[in-house]
């Protein structure tokens, strides 16, 4: 996970629950997905994720509700990879969705895709900062591995400039709870098909 930009906010008072799909995220999702985000995450910078997502380097995740997008993750990447886990990472909700499980159901779809790729832990790098995404994959089975990382990543503003941000991070790794499945399950198409369709839990 980019570090600083994966916040999760929980200070947000609780509003209902509502259903959420999530499904692998295409182009035509850039306008819809703009809009929540703002301004913590601009245009340039989700047009560069959904890019990467074309190209492979990562798979990228929607999170719908009635057609507007409220959150994202992406799975993959190139860096912090580790044997037999997939990485988790990006994750970010629309201040106006937070607090309503969202940060959950796409947490829970990652670990989801893990099994039918043969993979029994999921990992992900979270500010050292940033408590309430601690306290939130804490809550979710997630565990301090190893020694603090430098993670770094590149911040693009919708006037074109860019520039490196830095931080240190925990890695946190889960051990998913099937290893006698992993063989057997059939792993999904990763098309913009839904993944999950399910009310999400309050945050």
């Amino acid at each position: 996970m980019n570090a600083s930009r994966d916040r999760v906010h929980l200070n947000h008072p609780p509003k209902p629950s509502f259903n959420v799909e999530i499904r692998v995220a295409t182009g035509s999702d850039l306008e819809s997905l703009a809009d929540p985000f703002a301004p913590d995450l601009s245009k340039s910078q989700l047009e560069a994720r959904l890019e990467e997502s074309r190209s492979g380097v990562r798979t990228m995740l929607v999170a719908m509700t009635e057609g507007r997008a409220v959150g994202v993750v992406s799975i993959g990447g190139a860096r912090f990879q580790r044997r037999g886990s997939l990485r988790l990472f990006a994750l970010d909700v629309g201040p106006a969705y937070q607090r309503n499980g969202v940060g959950t159901a796409l947490i829970n779809a990652v670990e989801n895709i893990a099994p039918t790729r043969n993979l029994q832990t999921v990992n992900l790098e979270v500010a050292t900062d940033n408590t309430d995404a601690i306290r939130l994959y804490r809550r979710l089975g997630y565990r301090q591995h190893g020694k603090t990382v430098m993670d770094r990543w590149r911040r693009i503003l919708d006037d074109g400039t860019t520039d490196m941000i830095q931080s240190p991070a925990f890695v946190m790794v889960k051990q998913l709870d099937c290893p006698s499945c992993y063989r057997t399950q059939k792993a999904p198409s990763l098309t913009p098909q839904a993944l999950l369709v399910k009310p999400p839990q309050p945050d």
